[in-house]
This record gives C-alpha cells, sequence and structure tokens, in this order.
C-alpha cells in the first residue's frame, strides 16, 4: 500500500519513508533531524555535529517517552546520523562507542516498547527504513533494530506459536546475519534469536543456517542455541544434520592441542540445556525467560541422541566416562 505526502503529493512503500523524507518547502516544525536540509553547512566540525545530532537524539528519545510515537523513528535515524559522525570523527572507535554503548539499550527498549503496542507493523516500517541491503553501508542503528526483532519473535513464539511470526521478521534476521560486516560482532550477535523461528513453515530456518554454516560458524552455533528452547524435537534434528555434514570440514585454530572441527564446535550450544543458571545471552538487556516465566526441560530422548551423536562422531575421546553437557561447552 503506498503512502502520499498531503503537502507534496510524493508516494512512498512505508510510512517511516513518508515521515523521514524532505519535502521541500514543507519542512516540518515537529522535528530537526540531521537529516533536514535546513542544517547550517558552518556546522563543519564532526565533534559539534555529533553533539548536536546527540542532544536532538535525547529529545526524540523524551519525546517519544512522552507519548510522540512518531519521534522514534526519528530516533533512529538520528541515532545513525550520530553514529555515522563518530565514524568519521574518530577512526580509532572510542568516539563511536561514546555514542553506541550509552543509547543501544535505551533505543532497543523504546522500539520493544513500541511494538508491544502498536503491533508489528511499527517494527516492520522501522526494518523498511534501515534495510541492510538496501544502501552501499552497513546501517549502524542495526544491532539495535535487530534486538527489538529479536524479543518480538522471541515472544511471539512463545505466546502464540510458530506460525505468528512473521516472515519478515526472520528475513530481516537471516539478511543481518549474511550482510553483517566481520568486524560488527554486535550486529552478528543480536541475529542469535533467528532459532526462535525454527520449523516455520512459510521459512526454512533450517536451510538457512544448513548453508551459512562453514562461512558464519560463530553465529550459527548459539543460534541453534536458541532453536532448541523453541522446538527440542527440531533442534535435534538440525544438530545431527549439521554435525554429520562432511562438507563442513572448517576447523578452529587452538593453541596447545589439535585445531578443532566446526562440527564439534557446534556441540558448544548445548551447553547449558540440563541447567536452570545458563540461558542464550542474546537480545541484549532481554531476559525473555523471566518475563514470559518459561521453563525448560530437556527430554531424555534428545538427551540420548546427542549423546549418541557425540559418541558416533567420537568427539567423546577426550572427555571423562561420566561427561556432561557442560564438558562440551568451548
Amino acid at each position: 500500500m503506498a503512502h502520499e505526502c498531503d503537502d507534496c503529493g510524493e508516494s512512498f512503500e512505508t510510512l517511516t519513508h513518508l515521515r523521514l523524507h524532505d519535502c521541500g518547502d514543507v519542512q516540518s516544525d515537529t522535528f530537526s533531524t540531521s537529516t533536514d536540509s535546513g542544517r547550517s553547512k558552518s556546522d563543519s566540525s564532526p565533534s559539534q555535529k555529533r553533539n548536536k545530532e546527540v542532544a536532538e537524539l535525547d529529545n526524540l528519545l523524551d519525546r517519544f517517552s512522552d507519548g510522540d510515537v512518531d519521534a522514534l523513528h526519528y530516533a533512529v535515524v538520528e541515532f545513525e546520523a550520530a553514529l555515522s559522525t563518530a565514524v568519521e570523527e574518530d577512526s580509532s572507535g572510542d568516539t563511536f562507542r561514546d555514542v553506541f554503548w550509552p543509547y543501544y539499550e535505551r533505543v532497543s527498549n523504546e522500539l520493544d516498547d513500541a511494538t508491544r503496542v502498536h503491533g508489528w507493523p511499527f517494527l516492520a516500517d522501522v526494518i523498511d527504513a534501515h534495510e541492510p541491503t538496501e544502501k552501499a553501508e552497513f546501517p549502524l542503528v542495526t544491532p539495535t533494530i535487530a534486538n527489538a526483532v529479536g524479543r518480538y519473535l522471541i515472544r511471539t513464539r512463545i505466546t502464540d506459536g510458530v506460525e505468528a511470526i512473521p516472515v519478515k521478521a526472520l528475513e530481516y534476521l537471516n539478511t543481518v546475519a549474511v550482510n553483517a560486516p566481520e568486524s560488527d560482532d554486535v550486529a552478528r550477535e543480536e541475529v542469535h534469536a533467528y532459532g526462535w523461528g525454527i520449523g516455520h513453515p512459510n521459512h526454512s530456518v533450517v536451510d538457512q543456517l544448513h548453508a551459512r554454516t562453514t562461512e558464519d560458524i560463530f553465529s550459527v552455533s548459539p543460534t541453534v542455541e536458541h532453536a532448541f528452547y523453541a522446538d527440542q524435537y527440531a533442534a535435534v534434528d538440525l544438530l545431527e544434520q549439521l554435525v554429520r555434514d562432511e562438507s563442513i570440514n572448517g576447523t578452529l585454530p587452538r593453541v596447545t592441542r589439535d585445531d578443532m572441527p566446526y562440527r564439534r564446535y557446534l556441540l558448544d550450544c548445548v551447553y547449558g540445556l540440563k541447567t536452570d543458571s545458563h540461558w542464550p545471552g542474546m537480545p541484549r538487556y532481554y531476559d525473555w525467560y523471566d518475563e514470559l516465566d518459561y521453563a525448560f526441560e530437556l527430554d531424555e530422548t534428545v538427551e540420548q541422541r546427542i549423546r549418541d551423536l557425540v559418541e558416533e562422531m567420537g568427539f567423546d575421546a577426550d572427555l571423562s566416562n561420566d561427561w556432561t553437557f557442560r564438558d562440551l561447552g568451548i
């Protein structure tokens, strides 16, 4: 459905693009963001520009807290602008971190709060405006958006079932995993909740994880861990499939021992399945197991299948006779 601007008549595919477009002479006085064409060109100092962007980000987040939903769309744009300026200002990354970490949790929380109230369309709108494949540069706000998507995905799976998860949510997290720069550890970590989509009738999480295991082992393994909490029977099927696949032949270097096969590393995903004291750490700032009063108990047949898999592959050779799942941790 197209959305048309009442002032200039231009049409946009999403509400976010409509809200954020520069409407020529008719520029809204409600918001003044770093993307506004009226910003003074004299603000040439990156530090001055960043300070203004951060101040505007605070202002917009405060407006959202006061009930102005549109302000949050602009806040995400302003966050992106402030991060971009920080990168230009300081190649060491210190300035970027000074901007990113103080706002990462707050913006993620606000996106989650807005989605709870206004539903999936709100978050889908934000995704459309910051698509990780739409521009040449990977959006710097991606971890924040992926965090909110991960929360929504987990909550939806537990409360309404896998069929209720929008395909777009799964496609987004998988796209982030595929396109995130190798240096963007935070974005790569925020996609782990993708595992909660296992068994979706219209999106094969299994196929997508299998396709990127060799290139993305550090993201796939914790994603499989999440999958166990979503559907342990489907997850153990996936784990067996991956561990037995001889085409997954990468290795991890170790200083004092032989290199570790990727297929052995994958078994790290079962580390916490037999204890109540360990839960997946992503999405950040979100204890889903507490919020949703989630209980998990590993089925005995699933446990035995994992044990049989370890023995079948010979990965028990350096374990004690009474090894536990914690001994499989890396």
